[in-house]
């Protein structure tokens, strides 16, 4: 009983592992979220009230996800909270900026969000993002947000 017990555990710690080891298809891939608000961000033009949190993945990534981005645009002021994907092909991702176009199903969001990346991989917070919307009519800066590329 106790040979069955430790070859479990083994069989079980081996699985773990390599359930998550890197695959060689996804070493060097580049994930990027993008996350703030106001406040406490600090915004110019009329991006008061302005929040979002959006995950991409890089173009060259090699997955189904390649070249994806999700994630949710709020504009409080407006009661506007809506999910937002990539418009497609729109995902500009390069090792230090990015810039993408975001739409909501229903049309009511339509932005551009672009800036430049941190130097270095993880979390980085006090950076600046442009944001410019056709829909709503909306365009300005965001400052202090999060960018976390990994």
């Amino acid at each position: 009983m106790l040979r069955l017990v430790r070859a479990f555990v083994v069989a079980s710690i081996v699985a773990v592992t390599l359930a998550f080891a890197p695959t060689a298809g996804s070493q060097g891939v580049t994930q990027l979220v993008i996350s703030g608000q106001t406040p406490p961000g600090v915004t110019t033009g009329n991006l008061d009230g302005f929040g979002i949190w959006v995950w991409c993945q890089d173009p060259a990534a090699g997955n189904p996800y390649a070249g994806e981005c999700a994630g949710s645009i709020y504009f409080y002021n407006l009661g506007l909270v809506r999910h937002v994907d990539d418009e497609e092909d729109t995902l500009v991702l390069t090792s230090t900026s990015f810039s993408v176009e975001l739409v909501s199903d229903d049309g009511s969001v339509d932005c551009t969000v672009s800036g430049s990346l941190p130097s270095a991989k993880g979390p980085s917070a006090g950076n600046t993002i442009s944001v410019s919307c056709s829909s709503p009519d909306r365009s300005g800066t965001l400052s202090n947000l999060v960018l976390n590329v990994t």
